[in-house]
């Protein structure tokens, strides 16, 4: 059975969803290392910063807008190859 960080890495929005939530943040879409929640509180606004290669998201209003951007990936795999992938596990 695939985990939610193995979902949300294909693409699965709904386990981005619950990674955010849970203030998980996925590695880097571009070098694997870690983000981190960055802001600047005098303008009220929030984005993920990646600790190795320094690629970021845009800024958000709140703390999730900003997560869930992180964690969103384009899916990688459709509906059905999910399954498919799902019933091999």
């Amino acid at each position: 059975m695939l985990d939610d960080i193995k979902r949300a890495l294909l693409g699965d929005k709904e386990a981005a969803k619950r990674l955010t939530d849970a203030g998980v943040l996925l590695p880097c879409a571009h070098c694997r290392e870690s983000g981190v929640l960055d802001s600047d509180h005098s303008m009220g606004i929030f984005w993920i910063l990646c600790t190795g290669c320094g690629m970021q998201t845009e800024a958000f209003v709140t703390e999730e807008e900003a997560r869930l951007a992180w964690n969103t990936r384009a899916p990688i795999l459709s509906e059905s190859e999910m399954k498919k992938l799902e019933e091999n596990t």
